[in-house]
């Protein structure tokens, strides 16, 4: 199928593919140079393409449950925004475990990863359970494609559960780590799905909107409508998080551990205060009381998003600073972690802005099903 671009697509879809192009240089310098060109260390082996594949993983995973809980439990508000918020999903997942893979070392032993599986270990279950939840992501966006109800009708349960169950475990491999404050504790995995639907109902409220108003369409009602509704949806979530961040600070308060001090007042408050609380939760809060528009859902997305990635990179690095005989260490980005951050996110957009020429993505799954057949009236015929 031909694609045209031009206009504002054309331009778009250049520097897009430029910051691509900048991302695979980034990527093929690591696998020429190794893991020196990264900002981690012994003390700090996590550095932010970790960041990075949580963050986009739990985007991703946050879609999903959006999209498969309107189908299960029959929100027809959000219907046509399934198969939208399924391909995003995709479109989001894959690149971040790329990134993942740029931080894993020796991609050429991956093999041992399904021929001496560590059964005891969080980080396999993580692996093994995402690889089956892509592969079920797929099989649910080709059934909403062709619309085969049965398929789609399984598929939705079995994502969601997926969904679900891979973002808790990557939450398991932080909350299992006793030595550190930041991440111990079942509250982590269940902060996880949390922060996985908040980010995952902000992406798909941006590409949403943005995909009507680049292509010069007007904001059809029901769109309108929805994003609104996802708004309402956000604000309670983000209520739960503050609530959530509350009890995480009163705990670490009381136990007096060095992580405290790092987000109370040390290296990483601002970020924490400023980025991850007031900027990603507090602002947003109060817009979506103040008033509820589809602009304003779209600016209290962005927030959200920003404050989310915060959120994880104070928990991933910062959780990693306090050293176990009491110092703390520091950790600094590197241009090639950067380069291959961006490069995924850009390729996003890309797989994205290729989806919509290819994919219907605005149409409802249930389409059919939900017009009734009008009758027709017969007139009486002249004796």
């Amino acid at each position: 199928m031909a694609m045209k671009w031009q206009g504002k697509s054309l331009i778009a879809m250049v520097i897009l593919l430029a910051i691509v192009a900048a991302g695979i240089f980034g990527m093929g310098n690591t696998l020429v140079q190794g893991q020196v060109v990264f900002g981690s260390t012994d003390q700090v082996p996590w550095n932010l393409l970790i960041v990075a594949y949580v963050f986009l993983a739990l985007m991703a995973s946050g879609m999903c449950m959006i999209a498969s809980a309107s189908h299960v439990l029959g929100f027809k508000k959000f219907d046509f925004l399934g198969k939208r918020a399924i391909y995003l999903a995709l479109a989001v997942l894959i690149p971040g475990l790329l990134v993942l893979a740029m931080d894993l070392g020796r991609l050429d032993r991956a093999y041992l990863f399904i021929t001496s599986p560590n059964l005891q270990a969080p980080m396999w279950w993580m692996g093994a359970t995402y690889g089956v939840y892509v592969v079920l992501l797929l099989v649910e966006f080709i059934a909403m494609h062709t619309k085969n109800e049965k398929v789609m009708h399984y598929a939705s349960y079995m994502t969601l559960a997926g969904a679900v169950a891979a973002t808790s475990i990557l939450g398991g491999i932080f909350a299992v780590v006793v030595q550190r404050p930041l991440w111990f504790g079942g509250a982590t995995s269940v902060f996880f799905v949390l922060s996985a639907l908040l980010t995952g109902i902000a992406c798909l409220t941006i590409f949403t909107y943005f995909t009507y108003k680049l292509s010069n369409k007007k904001l059809p009602e029901k769109v309108d409508a929805a994003l609104i509704g996802l708004s309402k949806l956000m604000g309670i979530l983000i209520a739960v998080a503050l609530g959530f961040n509350a009890w995480r600070l009163i705990t670490m308060f009381y136990t007096g551990t060095p992580d405290f001090a790092l987000i109370f007042n040390g290296e990483y408050a601002l970020m924490y205060w400023g980025g991850a609380l007031a900027l990603g939760l507090i602002i947003p809060l109060l817009m979506i009381i103040g008033k509820r528009t589809s602009v304003v859902a779209v600016a209290v997305s962005f927030l959200v998003l920003f404050g989310m990635y915060f959120d994880k990179y104070v928990t991933v690095i910062g959780g990693q600073l306090s050293q176990p005989y009491g110092e703390v260490t520091t950790y600094s980005t590197t241009v090639t972690e950067w380069l291959i951050f961006v490069g995924a996110m850009a390729a996003t957009v890309v797989i994205y802005m290729v989806g919509t020429k290819i994919f219907n993505l605005s149409e409802s799954t249930h389409e059919e099903k939900d017009k009734k057949p009008t009758k027709k009236k017969i007139q009486p015929s002249a004796v």
